[in-house]
């Protein structure tokens, strides 16, 4: 049994690495770094699944500090509370770590805790599309987005067919185009009508 649950942790931590191998591109700055890995711990903290005060580098830092690993608990989900709640963090050793690994590995926690609560979704994916545009996904978009998973696990399909140009349905990409939009507003209430269309319209792929 604990051979299968190893295994199962396992492939969380591979694809979820794969996720951050893929937004952490060669030669981004540590703050554009950050931007983009607070994507992701914002949608996972959306989703109730991280704790709402962390940030992404100090998640990082806690699970770097604590030495835990994945394939010690039960569940990924298990795993990522340990850290949470690991209390022993030692400033002295978090300046000799480097902020980008930081950030990774924060990120690498969130993507894995999403991957295994809606395993039926293509979440890695919608990582990567969220995560290439943290201008638009800010907390408060975020917010919007999680409450609408909540509801709805296949609005990560919709939202993803729409950023990465799979969904070509007229009627489905109209009515992305309006919730997108609706979201943006929401944070940007004196954006025009015609600018707000020009930037989701810009979001997709």
């Amino acid at each position: 049994m604990f051979g299968i649950i190893a295994g199962v942790v396992g492939s969380i931590v591979a694809a979820a690495g794969t996720v951050v191998k893929s937004l952490a591109v060669v030669g981004l700055a540590v703050d554009g770094l950050k931007k983009v890995g607070s994507v992701i711990v914002n949608l996972a903290k959306s989703l109730g699944l991280i704790k709402p005060q962390i940030q992404v580098d100090e998640l990082g830092d806690k699970a770097l500090q604590s030495g835990y690993s994945p394939e010690q608990y039960d569940t990924y989900t298990e795993y990522v509370k340990a850290v949470e709640e690991f209390d022993r963090l030692d400033a002295e050793k978090s300046k000799l770590i480097p902020e980008e690994d930081k950030i990774k590995k924060g990120m690498e926690l969130a993507t894995g805790v999403m991957l295994e609560n809606y395993q039926d979704f293509p979440v890695g994916q919608f990582c990567v599309e969220i995560g290439k545009r943290p201008d638009f996904f800010t907390e408060t978009v975020l917010k919007k987005v999680g409450e609408l998973i909540g509801t709805n696990g296949n609005f990560i399909s919709d939202v993803l067919g729409y950023l990465d140009g799979t969904e070509k349905n007229d009627s489905k990409l109209n009515k992305m185009v309006g919730t997108l939009s609706d979201m943006y507003k929401a944070e940007n209430p004196n954006i025009s009508d015609n600018d707000v269309s020009d930037i989701v319209y810009g979001l997709r792929g």
